[in-house]
């Protein structure tokens, strides 16, 4: 059997709720030579039966089951099981837009020289109502500029890497777990080039149980291993304007009130005005609450009040009622994709 031009790996725990939209913009995608591990890494609830059923309409679909061992664990079990030389990464909460794999492989396929390429994504919350844009720098020494500077340098399941080069720097690593992707990007770096493309690629989905929201403090300290670390190793002391402190690392620096500005930012109104209401039930200070109030007010009006008036802008958020409906009658479509020649 002819190995797949690219493998898809994500990981999934508990993750039934939004797992139908993530695999079925996956089987929906314009490039069709493509394999997608699915390891699922000891979910209580419905995944597995989810899973078991996408599997059945698309051969392509395989399934690693495994008792919980983390998502460092899990995501190295699925790149070492990648059977094409390119692995694409991808979250169980998060939703690829239709062209994603094909501009992805394009840009590997014309450009050897580089290990790893990522994309813009738009920020959705838990309703999948929009939050806004997010892009990252297109070159090589701005993104490794970034991420010696505690900054994203790609968003982690928006990319796409070569699976040597994976296998060289010996995948994620246990322990850097909650900043094992930032790690893995500067190891990365030394093996070869790393880029963004411009291109929007996945709705990246924020909520409330997402890591930068729960573990701050834990994040914060790893980082300051892991940039120590990083620059020893380029014969360097780190700056120490980088290392934060505990204060530096506030918990309210993620959640509602940096949903409400983001979306305020981004001009949509009802995500918007939504967490700010959150915010204000929330049991945040309230002198936190007010400065974000007033900053998420302050950019949607964007210095004029008929932004309010003329609403958000059109946003395309992938959805499939289709692939619902047939889960729901338990029915494997007539027909599926077939692999790419």
């Amino acid at each position: 059997m002819e190995s797949p031009s690219v493998s898809v790996v994500m990981t999934i725990y508990n993750g039934e709720r939004y797992l139908i939209d993530s695999l079925a913009s996956i089987v929906e995608q314009s490039f069709q030579d493509w394999e997608l591990l699915c390891v699922n890494d000891g979910s209580q609830d419905r995944s597995g039966e989810i899973l078991r059923w996408f599997a059945e309409c698309d051969p392509r679909i395989r399934i690693l089951e495994q008792e919980n061992a983390g998502i460092v664990q899990a995501a190295n079990r699925g790149c070492y099981a990648a059977n094409a030389p390119l692995i694409c990464r991808m979250d169980c909460d998060d939703i690829a837009y239709p062209h994603r794999l094909q501009v992805q492989y394009d840009f590997m396929r014309d450009h050897p020289q580089h290990v790893a390429v990522g994309g813009a994504i738009l920020e959705i919350d838990n309703d999948s109502d929009p939050l806004g844009l997010a892009s990252l720098p297109t070159n090589h020494p701005n993104i490794v500029d970034n991420l010696l500077t505690r900054r994203t340098g790609l968003f982690n399941p928006a990319s796409m890497l070569r699976k040597s080069a994976f296998d060289a720097v010996g995948g994620y690593r246990p322990e850097f777990l909650w900043v094992e992707d930032h790690d893995l990007w500067l190891r990365l770096s030394g093996e070869g080039l790393l880029h963004n493309l411009t291109d929007l690629v996945l709705c990246y989905r924020q909520h409330a149980s997402s890591t930068c929201w729960q573990r701050a403090s834990l994040q914060r300290e790893l980082m300051n291993q892991l940039l120590t670390e990083a620059y020893q190793q380029r014969g360097k002391s780190v700056p120490p304007e980088l290392l934060l402190a505990e204060k530096s690392y506030l918990k309210t620096s993620a959640g509602p009130g940096k949903w409400a500005r983001k979306a305020a930012k981004g001009g949509h109104v009802h995500s918007t005005f939504k967490h700010l209401h959150h915010l204000l039930r929330s049991d945040s200070k309230w002198s936190y609450k007010s400065r974000m109030t007033f900053e998420s007010l302050l950019r949607l009006i964007g210095g004029s009040p008929r932004r309010l008036i003329a609403g958000s802008p059109t946003v395309r958020i992938p959805s499939f009622p289709h692939w619902h409906a047939q889960h729901a009658q338990r029915t494997v479509p007539r027909s599926t994709p077939s692999k790419a020649a």
